[in-house]
This record gives C-alpha cells, structure tokens and sequence, in this order.
C-alpha cells in the first residue's frame, strides 16, 4: 500500500519541501509539498526526476578491491580493516599530512556526511581537506569575513528590491548563486515586478531566458564582472550618488578606497567589459537612487582568480549605497540555530596553510585547485593518500591528465560514491554510498541560506541497494580502524581532541540534544510534525558588525594589496577568444543527478565561422578537449561557451597556477582561447 512522506530536496541547494509516495520499496513519485513554506513555489525539476535513482542501474551496490586490472566484490569488513591499515602505515611514515579527503558537492548537503567529514579531517590531524567551497561561495564568505568580521552567508534579497542586478543571468537554472536557496527567488522577483515594477538588469555574455526578459541586458566579456562593479563604484564615488549618512555613520572612511580605485574608473573598465560606459554609469545611477536595490552574483561571476575581489566590490558597492544588512539588499539570515559564532572561532587569519601555494585553509577547507600539485610535489607533507567523497575529482578539478595521472600515482585512492566515475575507474578501493532518498536527515546546517526559519526531520524513503551505506556512518568505521592523530598534525589538541570524538560519535543523539537545548522545537516534535517546524520569516534587519572598528572595513589590507597587483585582461598571440566555463545548465552538482539530455557540446556565435554540429577543438594555455559546436546569435561574438560537468573535460583548460590569493578559486572565467576546426 502506498504511504506519503514528507521530506525536502537534497540534490542540490533548492531545498524545496517535497511529498514523497513510497509504495513498498519503491518511489513512485516526488511532488512539491505545498503545506511546506519551501515547497510552495515548487522544486527544480532534477528532484522528480530521480524518484527511481535506488533502482538505477548505475549504482555501486557491494565494496570492491581493486586486483590487477580489475575489482573484486569484498566484504564492509575487510574494505574497512585493510584501507584503515594502510592509512595508519602511510600516516605512521609519512606523518598526518600524507592523508587527504576529497568531499565532492553532494557532502555538503548531508549534514551528518559533512559533520563526519570535517571531524574526520581533524581528528587525523590534516589540513588537506579538499572541496568545491573555493568555486562554489568561497569568495563571498571570505569577502564577507574581511568587510563584516566574520564568514557569514550573507543572503540578496531579490525579492523585496526594487532594482536587481543579475550578475551571471543563468540563475534560475543554477540555483540563484552561491550559498542562496533561490528555488522561491524566482516566483519572488516575477511577483516583485508585477506589483511595484521592479526593474532587472542581467550583465551576462549569453541571452540567457533570464537575460531576454530583463528591462535590459549587458552582454559583457566572460570574467570581467569585477570591473563592471569597479565602474559602477567609480560612478557612485565621483558623482556622489552615496549614501551619505549610512557610509559615513557604518563605513571605513573613503580616503583610501578613492585612492585605491583611482585606475579603474567607468571608462577603463567599460573598455574591459566590452560595453558602453554609459551603460555602466546608467545601472550605478539607477542602483544609488532606488529604496532598495541588490546586485545578485550567479556562481559564473565568482568563479575565476578575481573571485574575492568581485564579492569585495559587491559587498563595497552595497555599503555605499545602504543596502548592507539590511532588507531589500543584503542581509544576514541566522538560521535555526545560528552557525555564525561558530564561523568566528574558525578565522581565515591564523588557519593552517596549503603546503603547495601557502594558501590558508576556508572554514578548515583546502582548494580542490591544489590536488594535483599537492600530489605530484615531493616534500614532507607530500598527499600519498586521498580518500573521495561523493566527488570525482579527476573531473570535476582544475588539471586534467595532469590530475588523473596524480591520482594514478597515489599510495591509496579510496571512491566513496553511489555510481561509478572516472575516479572510481583509478581507485583501489570503491565503497557504495547511499543516495539521499535512502537516508535519515535533519534540515539543520544549511537553514541560515533560506529566507524563512524553518527545519525538517526526513526519514529514509527507502531502502539503500545492495550494501550501500551512509557517509557517516562508513566514515567513523574507517576512522576506528585508523584511530586518532595523538601528537602533531595541523590543528590543536583541542581541534583534533574534538574531531576525534565527533567522528564516531552518535550523531542522531547530538543532534537530539542539540534541539532540545536550543528552546526553539524539542526533537520529539519535530519528528512528528508533519510538513516540519516553522518559525515564519528570517530577521532581515539583523545587524552584526564584527570588525575591530566596528565599521565596514572597505578597504582592508589583504584587499588593497592585491588590488595594486591588480591589471586589465589580456591575450598571448594567437589566442582571441574569451572561454566561459562555469555558465551551468542545470542546478545538479554531480551527472548522476542530471537527466539523460544530449550534451551541450561549446556553443560559438554564428560568426565564429563553424557550421552547427562541427567538431572542432577548444585550446587555452593549459590544455585542449574537443567538442561539437552549437551556434548561438545571442552570444557575444568573442565568447567560447562550454560548461563544466557534462561529457567534455572542461576541467583540462583550466589552468592551475592562476588561482584566487584569498580562496585558490581558478579562473574558470575569461581564459583567452582559440577554436580551431578538426
């Protein structure tokens, strides 16, 4: 008989509540749960779509030893006893620092699997805990940490503005940007410009649906949306269309920020954005003089080795303007239980460093950039050991061969994934994972990203398959046959004393504990309510500036430095076309999730001078893939658009020595490239 859960969407960051029918072992379907404030403006497709994923063919369903050319099925038991033996043997020769994890996207949307993961990381005692947060908001939190004082989250408040930017106009498929459940952001904003006009701009090089429905598109060069925010503050600054009051009762002073700025005015950085600067001059104007107004990045605009620097300008061009921290701007949401004090006993300053690159680590995380030099670069602290995550870093980081060829030379590669990849295919060892729809799990870590304060218990819907286990779970078996780093490692005894508990402690009971001290729902109710707690809508005027000063810190030093290295884009010889890389089709963060489509191939503009279905090959300094064309006339002429995560490896192009200073984010954005037919 046919049973109805309540639960929400966990594929990605939409989030959206979600009714479940369960006829025995089966889903028949997912459905948007109306009776959910998440679920009332529906879901991003890519959930009802993988109602059948515990039946999909592609699924890992027993662990497997890699003998020879080949994988042996083998029991949990033996999986968990010979890889915790030989991690104990590489740490035991090669110190803490030979050990690394790789936590692909999905981990970050388990919060057991992510609270595992970190203490795991810990309790071993290394650094070399490697995850997509560098590309995927890394930039916003450490702006924000260097503006504010601390590594929130902050929130755009699309829906009450009365004058949006969109920078990065793909954000309906993508999710609304990083670190922003913007499933509801939509219907917020179409709604927002029925009844009080608001106006859109998108700033994007495609003509995305998004772009097409604006009152007006800027089409501007892949990778320099820092310098269409450098103009607009340019604009602000000389025609004094600040607020004055608000700028100068919360800001830094602006003395050293007009010195700062002084080579980028609106015409400079017009010129690099391949627009008009009265157009640049027009949205700043516009933008200063609205009640409310928020200039909103998609993942695209942070994603390249300017990407702190934009979500600095973002977060400058706001405070000038009163529209930091408060509604109708930015604002700072806190989320059932508020993990921000949390985040300000972990700052950025004072954090261990990457050994390659000296990069500090990002809320206790290592950029995936660094993998393959971490790898290859012999040294004490050399990794000869990695440990997958529900990732497949062979494509999903910055290197390409280069990287599959690091992996092929690791001591221990360890895949934990519900599907094979091409990081599966190089491991000795691969262990099933469980899918979302086959877990227990508590709504509690990422509920400072949605705009209501609200939290949800699911049961698993279904059975895993085969012999498919949680993340937690497998992660504290393996962490026993390990045990705990006592001396040395890159934390403190008591990071690396708490990390050891925390990963293998029961974590369904701290969870409990953590409810029912919190005076907000008891554990008990929320497990037996059915569409979850609601608590009505986040704070939007919540204030927390936690600066030395006080003040928005405009201009600090880590800033400013990098700013006087900073110079215009440019091209070697040879090589006179702009690649976008990060412009996504779909919010899924992983194939698995992505319904079978064909592949997106590199889309060229008519003029590039290829015939639709062409198969031509895309080089940049780094690297060359191939590709099929599809022509384009909305796209800029000078754009080569060909996204990551689909059948190309993208990734190959993408260049590992230009990195982000601040977070080690790529430039997956404005690499010059050449398209040369085949």
């Amino acid at each position: 008989m046919a049973e109805e859960h309540a639960t929400w969407c966990r594929l990605n960051e939409c989030m959206a509540g979600l009714l479940a029918t369960v006829d025995g072992q089966r889903i028949v379907a997912l459905r948007a749960d109306a009776d959910n404030v998440t679920g009332r403006h529906g879901t991003c497709g890519l959930c009802t779509a993988s109602a059948g994923a515990s039946e999909d063919p592609r699924r890992i369903l027993r662990p497997k030893k890699r003998v020879g050319d080949r994988f042996e099925e083998v029991s949990w038991e033996q999986a968990t006893r010979e890889i915790g033996a030989k991690l104990k043997e590489i740490r035991k020769q090669s110190g803490p620092r030979a050990i690394g994890l790789y936590a692909g996207a999905p981990v970050g949307l388990d919060s057991r699997g992510l609270t595992r993961t970190i203490a795991t990381s810990l309790g071993l005692g290394t650094p070399n805990l490697y995850s997509p947060l560098s590309t995927r908001g890394g930039p916003w939190l450490r702006a924000t940490e260097l503006v504010v004082g601390h590594a929130a989250a902050l929130q755009r408040d699309v829906g009450r503005a009365h004058y949006v930017v969109l920078l990065g106009a793909n954000q309906e498929a993508e999710g609304w940007g990083p670190l922003q459940a913007g499933r509801n952001l939509g219907a917020d904003l179409a709604f927002s410009r029925k009844t009080k006009g608001t106006k859109v701009v998108a700033v994007d090089p495609r003509r995305t649906p998004l772009a097409a429905g604006a009152d007006l598109h800027l089409a501007i060069r892949p990778g320099t949306e820092l310098y269409f925010v450098l103009g607009m503050i340019d604009a602000i600054l000389k025609n004094d269309w600040r607020d004055v009051q608000y700028s100068d009762d919360y800001c830094s002073p602006l003395t050293p920020l007009r010195e700062a700025l002084a080579p980028w005015s609106v015409d400079t950085c017009a010129e690099i954005c391949g627009i008009p600067a009265t157009d640049i001059g027009g949205v700043a104007l516009k933008f200063s003089r609205s009640a409310m107004a928020v200039c909103t990045p998609g993942h695209q605009a942070l994603a390249s080795e300017h990407g702190t620097l934009t979500a600095w300008a973002l977060l400058v061009l706001h405070a000038l303007t009163a529209n930091l921290l408060r509604p109708g701007g930015i604002f700072d949401g806190r989320g059932v239980l508020d993990v921000h004090p949390l985040a300000k006993q972990l700052p950025t300053d004072g954090a261990p460093r990457t050994r390659v690159g000296d990069l500090p680590l990002l809320l206790l995380q290592a950029p995936s950039a660094l993998l393959a030099d971490e790898i290859l670069t012999p040294g004490q602290g050399q990794v000869r050991a990695l440990v997958s995550l529900y990732g497949d870093p062979a494509r999903e980081a910055p290197g390409g061969p280069r990287l599959r060829e690091a992996l092929g030379s690791l001591d221990l590669l360890v895949a934990v994934d519900l599907a094979d990849n091409d990081t599966t295919r190089l491991a000795h060892w691969v262990l099933p994972a469980t899918h979302p729809w086959e877990r227990e799990d508590l709504h509690l870590h990422d509920t400072s990203i949605l705009p209501w304060r609200t939290t949800q218990w699911t049961p698993a819907l279904v059975p895993a398959p085969g012999e498919a286990r949680d993340l937690a779970d497998i992660l504290a078996d393996l962490f026993k046959k390990v045990g705990p780093t006592l001396r040395g490692g890159e934390f403190g005894a008591h990071l690396r004393v708490l990390g050891s508990f925390v990963a293998t402690a029961e974590l369904a009971k701290w969870e409990a504990r953590l409810l029912d001290t919190s005076g907000i729902v008891a554990s008990d109710e929320l497990r037996a309510a059915p569409h979850g707690w609601f608590g009505g809508e986040v704070d939007r005027a919540t204030w927390r500036i936690t600066t030395p000063s006080g003040r928005f810190d405009l201009l600090p030093a880590p800033i400013a430095a990098v700013l006087a290295r900073l110079s215009a884009p440019s091209a070697p010889a040879g090589l006179g076309r702009w690649l976008l890389t990060s412009a996504v089709r779909d919010a899924a963060v992983r194939p698995f999730d992505r319904p079978a489509a064909s592949d997106p191939g590199v889309t060229l503009h008519p003029a590039a001078g290829f015939a639709e279905g062409a198969r031509v090959r895309v080089r940049t300094t780094a690297g060359a893939v191939e590709a099929t064309v599809h022509l384009d006339p909305a796209l800029r002429e000078d754009v080569v658009d060909l996204p990551a995560g689909h059948t190309v490896d993208t990734m190959a192009l993408v260049p590992t020595d230009r990195l982000d200073p601040f977070t080690g984010t790529p430039a997956a954005n404005g690499l010059p490239c050449v398209v040369e037919a085949l």
